[in-house]
C-alpha cells in the first residue's frame, strides 16, 4: 500500500508519447507497458522517455497474462501509481475486452491505495463550475460556438500536468493567453471534482467570454 506517499514512480498503461513525455518531465520514473512499443521508443526530437528496460510488451487481450504481468512490474520496481486512460483502452480493444481491461487495471490501482479517480456527474460538475466561479455555459447539451480544444491532462497526487493542447478542427492557434485560460479552467474543473489520480481528456470551446467545458472523460 502506498497511500500517504508521494508518487514518484508510475506505471502507464497504453499510454501516448506526449503523455509518457509530460510524466518524465514532471520528474517521475515511468514504465510504460503496451502493444505498440516502438512508438514511446525516445526519438531525436522528443528524446525524453522510458529506458527500453522500462518499457513492457503486454497483451491487452489476455486479462490474466496482463494481471501476472503487471503485479510482477508493480512488485518488482516499488511503482506507486497505474496510469490508463479506460475510454482509449475500450476504444482500441472494444467493449468487452476493454472492460475485462479496465477491471484488472482499477483492481491493481486499488491495491496501491490509489484507486482511479472518478469524475462527479454531468449536474453536479455544472454546479461545481458555478459555484466556483466559473462562469458559463458548461457541460451544455448545446455549447456555445468558438473554436473547440481537446486538452489531455495527468493527474498524480492532485497535480495536474496539461499534456497538450489539440484544435479539433482547423482553426488559429490560441494566444498564449487563451491557451493559459485553457489551463486554468481544465485544472479548476479537476480541483472542483476532486480528481486526485489518472488521465482525463477535456474538450473546450474558446468564446469572446472566456474559455468553456463541453465535456470530460477518463
Amino acid at each position: 500500500m502506498n497511500e500517504g506517499r508521494a508518487t514518484r514512480r508510475v506505471l502507464m498503461v497504453m499510454p501516448s508519447p506526449a503523455l509518457v513525455r509530460a510524466a518524465v518531465a514532471a520528474g517521475l520514473e515511468v514504465w510504460a507497458a503496451d502493444t505498440r512499443l516502438p512508438e514511446l521508443e525516445p526519438d531525436p526530437s522528443h528524446p525524453a522517455g522510458p529506458p527500453p528496460r522500462r518499457l513492457l510488451p503486454v497483451d491487452l487481450m489476455e486479462p490474466a497474462t496482463l494481471r501476472a504481468t503487471l503485479e510482477h512490474t508493480v512488485r518488482a520496481n516499488g511503482i506507486d501509481q497505474v496510469v490508463c486512460s479506460e475510454s482509449e483502452v475500450r476504444a482500441v480493444l472494444g467493449p468487452g475486452p476493454g472492460a475485462r481491461a479496465g477491471a484488472v487495471l482499477r483492481e491493481i490501482s486499488q491495491g496501491l491505495g490509489r484507486p482511479w479517480s472518478v469524475l462527479p456527474d454531468t449536474v453536479t460538475l455544472r454546479r461545481l463550475l458555478q459555484q466556483g466561479g466559473y462562469a458559463g455555459p458548461h457541460l451544455a447539451d448545446e455549447p456555445p460556438a468558438g473554436p473547440r480544444f481537446r486538452v489531455r491532462t495527468l493527474t498524480v497526487d492532485g497535480m495536474h500536468l496539461v499534456v497538450d493542447i489539440t484544435a479539433l478542427k482547423p482553426a488559429a492557434p490560441p494566444s498564449e493567453a487563451e491557451r493559459a485560460g485553457i489551463r486554468a479552467t481544465v485544472r479548476a474543473l479537476l480541483d472542483l471534482a476532486g480528481f486526485e489520480h489518472g488521465s482525463a481528456q477535456t474538450e473546450a470551446v474558446l468564446t469572446t467570454d472566456g474559455c468553456h467545458i463541453v465535456r470530460i472523460g477518463v
